[in-house]
């Protein structure tokens, strides 16, 4: 998965390398796993600013890329990219959902839940400009209200949410404290109740008696339509 923020030449660019899928909804671009990939965005983004999900990193046989150490270049016959070690939604980032997109899929989750698990993903690790291993519960409760407060989603938005990092980091890295995540409460709507005037306008609509009857009978009883 690559994103970054809107530029025609990043744009132009990225349409150069096979493969290359733009997700409208998600904002961001994907390309088959095949080696090689990762290689051709480099050199193609080359002198660009680049944040490199870690669990990439053992592809990039061509890069030295030493642990818990963010080199200010790296340089290759062909590309001069500089990586970094935190990813502001201001910088190019390559994430790597690759595992949790299998799982989801193994599983039989539906084509459209996938997309939603991770994106939620994805958007969580922009928000913290951390990697997946760094990510506490506190970075996940204030997603989670940075989510509530500005983007203002109905409850079961939110709630789908909490289970996109509930399957990564509770299913998938074994992280307790993502259970302990409260979820928010259901709305809960009045009924519509009509008034004496409009149940009797109801009634006198009718001229059917049988169709009369049932309303008339439905209504006395206090029966209700599931929606």
């Amino acid at each position: 998965m690559v994103s970054f923020p809107y530029n025609p030449q990043f744009v132009e660019k990225i349409k150069t390398i096979k493969g290359h899928r733009w997700h409208s909804e998600e904002k961001y671009w994907s390309f088959p796993s095949s080696n090689g990939t990762l290689e051709k965005i480099f050199k193609v983004f080359e002198s660009e600013k680049i944040y490199i999900d870690p669990s990439l990193k053992p592809q990039l046989n061509r890069y030295v890329i030493a642990r818990d150490k963010v080199p200010k270049q790296s340089h290759t016959e062909n590309c001069h990219s500089e990586l970094v070690s935190a990813p502001p939604a201001s910088r190019f980032t390559i994430y790597n959902f690759e595992d949790p997109r299998r799982e989801l899929v193994s599983r039989k989750y539906s084509y459209k839940t996938v997309k939603v698990y991770l994106y939620y993903n994805k958007d969580l690790l922009n928000f913290t400009g951390k990697k997946p291993s760094e990510i506490n519960d506190i970075d996940i409760k204030n997603y989670l209200l940075h989510l509530a407060e500005d983007k203002k989603p109905a409850p079961s938005t939110l709630n789908q949410a909490i289970n996109a990092l509930k399957f990564y980091y509770g299913s998938m890295l074994k992280c307790k404290f993502i259970y302990e995540i409260i979820r928010p409460c259901k709305d809960r709507k009045l009924p519509i109740v009509l008034s004496k005037e409009e149940i009797e306008k109801i009634f006198l609509s009718v001229d059917n008696i049988k169709h009369k009857a049932i309303l008339m009978l439905v209504y006395s009883a206090g029966l209700r339509v599931e929606r």
